[in-house]
């Protein structure tokens, strides 16, 4: 492997554009190829950003001796094989959330990549938010004393009119959870990141538009939840309460957080991501701080997507492990998984804890 590291994108819609601009804006990486079952939108996007080539075959793609770096970045349903098959020929693999389709995917993933040395990471690049990382600091430092209570709620209304038609991701077949695993999925992200692992779950979900029109006028039945809420307890004793909403009126990318400690309090929303807002015993209030940790200031989507970008490949060039690691990755699926549970047997679950202990 020469200077840069050579890329390999899976998928090129939404998030793949975001992947390429994010990877394009890194000296020590090289956009090699793109690959994308409609090859019309790979040739696109790859003119756009600079790509080498384009395939439209996966299989050819990763397995490339001029690629070094898989990220994959199409529907949940498709990410085991994609990067199994990856680990197989010894790259190193960015994965957009959530890893597998479910937990059993997601720990042979893991295990792949131990056994094979490469570097890997999940796309939780919500930890990357400068803020969020300054709060991590904080608490490290004891400062505001012993974390007591977590509460984080994720709140969107892209999906709040019914007349939106029917998607991809309200299949069970395809993402095991709905706005647990397209919202709720962050929050945990944040809350795994600053407070620790959760071990016990009590929640509830439901569907508010049970049908929906697809792209022909078809009714077609929505599987997973519209809206979802537990509350959790934390191996480090902390208690703890997480929701989101994909159909909440008003709300456009309403993520929050606040942390409780013995002697203060912390929180964040991520519509004003540039600050956080921090309580100290003996002050008059809260003070707001505009945070620009390593110097990233005034981030915004994007880039989260390059600060990601930038961590991952000094881990690859270090050999370092990344804080987002599949292990990191499975341990969210446990809760996502005994959140679910939780919802169908009506009490409290205990989450899985194989990576945890």
């Amino acid at each position: 492997m020469d200077n840069k590291i050579r890329v390999c994108l899976i998928g090129s819609g939404f998030v793949g554009k975001k992947h390429a601009a994010a990877y394009r804006n890194q000296y020590n990486a090289k956009l090699q190829v793109v690959c994308d079952t409609n090859e019309g939108s790979a040739k696109t996007l790859a003119e756009e950003y600079g790509f080498e080539r384009v395939e439209t075959d996966w299989h050819k793609a990763v397995s490339a001796e001029d690629v070094d770096l898989v990220c994959v970045c199409v529907p949940n349903n498709a990410h085991f094989e994609i990067v199994s098959e990856a680990i197989k020929y010894g790259k190193h693999v960015s994965c957009e959330k959530p890893l597998g389709l479910n937990s059993s995917e997601s720990e042979k993933l893991v295990k792949m990549a131990k056994e094979k040395g490469i570097i890997a990471t999940c796309c939780y690049n919500i930890i990357r938010v400068p803020a969020i990382t300054y709060a991590q600091k904080i608490i490290k430092s004891g400062d505001l004393g012993k974390v007591v209570c977590f509460r984080g709620s994720y709140d969107n209304d892209r999906l709040a009119d019914p007349n939106e038609p029917f998607e991809w991701r309200m299949l069970k077949k395809n993402a095991t959870g709905g706005s647990l695993c397209d919202l709720a999925i962050n929050i945990l992200a944040v809350s795994q990141f600053l407070v620790g692992d959760i071990i016990s779950v009590c929640g509830m979900t439901d569907i508010i538009y049970p049908k929906r029109k697809d792209g022909k006028g078809n009714l077609i039945e929505v599987e997973n939840d519209d809206i979802a809420q537990f509350i959790c307890s934390y191996k480090n004793g902390a208690m703890g309460y997480i929701s989101s909403n994909r159909v909440a009126p008003g709300s456009k990318q309403d993520m929050r957080f606040e942390i409780q400690f013995t002697e203060g309090t912390i929180r964040f929303s991520l519509e004003r991501m540039n600050e956080i807002q921090i309580y100290r015993f003996n002050e008059n209030g809260f003070s707001t701080v505009i945070s620009d940790e390593k110097e990233w200031f005034c981030t915004g989507y994007e880039e989260l997507k390059t600060i990601d970008a930038h961590e991952f490949l000094n881990n690859i060039k270090n050999q370092k492990s990344s804080d987002t690691d599949f292990c990191f990755a499975t341990k969210i699926d446990y809760v996502i998984e005994s959140v679910l549970e939780s919802t169908e047997k009506k009490t409290w679950i205990n989450v899985k804890s194989s990576f945890i202990e």
